[in-house]
């Protein structure tokens, strides 16, 4: 089983993902700092576990308060800002940094510190857990879509998925978004082989997804970036279904950069593309995906790949970690309250309302 992150005895621990599949290394830390420096670096990374990894950064910060109850509101107020400055497009860091935020405004001025503390220890093992249900509940309304969608090619044979970077156990704590949407529909039957985009320049769907996929013992194989479009045309691929770190009220969506020209490759051939993703990713009070902030990189990560140069240190370099698919190229958004198709606008609004 794979335990990407957890909390215990007031420790930090993940599994560094920028070293997988070669090696596994599990760290183990009670610095704060630490550990927002493991999320701006990519050792963890994943929409649903940023905000559980979030979460517990804000409980070792405030583990490592020595002041009094006077000095912990300005305290309190830096360390989160230092948090969600961490990575600036997926949400689920600041959703859970506001479940957190909510809990020290609702109980400060009558509990000790020792009380309000314990209360945001809990509510922070709370975001991990619903992250684990959801990734359940997902996979079942997924499930159930697919099964829909292409029951015509269901009755004569199974499906070829192809998915983009990673969104499994890695990625979100439970069995995962869009990934565990595959892992269920392969336990049922429906899938023949899953199809991972390599997913440039950090290699998830190559080195993370696949490596997920080889434990399970589920078919795969791993494609370039470029390559999907092709076998599209190819009548290699029956459907497609990502994550996403942020879903805009319309369902313009951000997830891992190329996301859209597999969208789009899906859309022009006409097969579904879905996106798999909690509510918490949903972000209602952003109308459509040109206000979602994309983050840029550091050059480097294109001109080297695991320390090798391969381009001149002067290569003038363009990369950005996301990309922004527009709703109208997607059969629908799969929740962990329900599958959603058709008008995103009407719909993904009522999901707050449930």
């Amino acid at each position: 089983m794979i335990d990407a992150i957890s909390f215990k005895e007031n420790t930090l621990h993940y599994l560094d993902q920028r070293y997988l599949p070669l090696r596994e290394d599990y760290v183990a830390t009670k610095n704060y700092q630490e550990a927002i420096e493991a999320i701006k670096t990519l050792a963890v990374r994943g929409a649903p576990l940023i905000g559980v990894a979030a979460a517990y950064t804000i409980i070792l910060g405030i583990n490592s308060f020595k002041g009094t109850k006077e000095e912990f509101p300005a305290y309190f107020k830096t360390l989160v800002a230092e948090v969600e400055a961490s990575r600036p497009t997926a949400v689920n860091l600041f959703f859970a940094a506001a479940r957190l935020k909510k809990v020290y405004t609702d109980n400060f001025e009558a509990d000790t510190l020792e009380t309000l503390f314990a209360k945001m220890h809990d509510a922070a093992h709370k975001i991990h857990a619903d992250e684990i249900a959801n990734c359940d509940l997902m996979s079942r309304h997924g499930v159930e879509q697919i099964k829909i969608d292409l029951a015509h090619i269901l009755k004569t044979r199974k499906l070829n998925v192809l998915t983009h970077c990673n969104t499994g156990t890695l990625a979100c704590c439970g069995t995962g978004s869009a990934l565990g949407v595959i892992r269920l529909a392969w336990q049922e039957g429906l899938i023949e082989r899953v199809i991972t985009s390599e997913s440039r320049p950090l290699l998830q769907g190559l080195r993370l997804t696949a490596w997920e996929l080889q434990q399970d013992g589920i078919p795969f194989v791993s494609i370039s970036d470029s390559s999907s479009a092709f076998l599209m045309q190819r009548g290699m691929i029956d459907f497609g279904i990502v994550g996403a770190d942020r879903i805009a009220a319309n369902g313009d969506t951000a997830n891992k950069i190329g996301t859209c020209a597999h969208a789009i490759s899906a859309w022009h051939h006409n097969l579904p593309f879905y996106i798999a993703a909690p509510v918490s990713t949903i972000d209602i009070t952003i109308p459509d995906g040109t206000h979602i902030p994309i983050e840029e990189r550091n050059a480097d990560e294109l001109r080297t790949i695991f320390g090798t140069q391969v381009a001149t240190p002067t290569t003038p370099v363009l990369n950005y970690a996301f990309d922004v698919t527009p709703g109208k190229f997607l059969r629908g958004i799969i929740t962990d309250k329900k599958a959603v198709v058709g008008n995103y606008l009407n719909e993904l609004k009522q999901l707050f309302a449930e």
